[in-house]
């Protein structure tokens, strides 16, 4: 299973340059994060974010040249490959955040933003502080990649948008799968943004709820990308698994 050209540009509002950059990408060599794929978009959420968030800072208002800019692009899949080794088990959290801003440190462009994530990722968990974080510690599991946006000048405007979308991209992903997996991660005590909700019925519209408010802030930037999520959320609806959670 892959993610087409098409499919990022027709079903999800992504700028065609930026589809064809990353669908045609080769893999990273020697990559945690990639290990075991093809291909660089595949099907899973853990990829498909990838062409969406870079599509977002162009929206946002980053130069595309800089959006595709080849260390900028390494750089993210530098940050990704020492997530992949702290959630494999192989690093330890503070250690992989450690190595992050040692990476990206010679290359730092915006010291105010990196030292708030400096601060955000000192918490034992992770709170919303600022601007950084959402009010559900779960949905805040990905956050590392923002230290690639120390690494670019850009207007504080511009990197307010982008922030503000990485907030309605991403929780959105993981919201989406914590709902069809908080049966099994409740009983396996996986981590589960459905937690601070309740594993109830009444649990999951919020959730849904919450991920409804997302995809409304994501049409502001990229209105087919919204509506891509909505249908994907009404699909989810219809499966019998949905219904069952949702009357029980």
């Amino acid at each position: 299973m892959f993610t087409s050209k098409n499919e990022l540009i027709q079903s999800m509002g992504v700028e065609p340059e930026i589809a064809a950059f990353f669908v045609d990408r080769k893999l990273p060599e020697a990559n945690r994060y990639w290990k075991g794929r093809y291909l660089y978009v595949a099907k899973g959420t853990g990829y498909l974010f990838i062409p969406l968030f870079f599509d977002l800072q162009f929206k946002a208002g980053l130069p595309l040249k800089q959006v595709l800019e080849e260390q900028y692009v390494q750089r993210m899949e530098q940050i990704l490959h020492l997530a992949a080794l702290y959630e494999f088990g192989e690093k330890e959290f503070y250690q992989h955040i450690r190595e992050i801003e040692l990476l990206i440190n010679d290359q730092l462009q915006n010291p105010g933003l990196f030292g708030e994530l400096h601060t955000y990722f000192q918490q034992p968990v992770l709170l919303k502080q600022g601007r950084i974080g959402t009010d559900n510690p779960p949905l805040n599991r990905g956050d590392a990649l923002l230290y690639l946006l120390t690494t670019v000048a850009m207007p504080d405007t511009v990197l307010d948008r982008i922030i503000q979308s990485w907030y309605q991209l991403v929780p959105s992903f993981l919201l989406l799968d914590d709902i069809m997996d908080f049966q099994e991660d409740k009983e396996t005590q996986e981590e589960n943004s459905l937690s601070l909700y309740g594993y109830t019925a009444e649990g999951v519209k919020k959730a849904i709820e919450v991920a409804e408010a997302n995809f409304a802030g994501l049409e502001t930037l990229n209105p087919v990308l919204g509506r891509y999520f909505r249908n994907l959320l009404d699909r989810k609806k219809q499966t019998p698994y949905f219904k069952h959670i949702l009357n029980n």
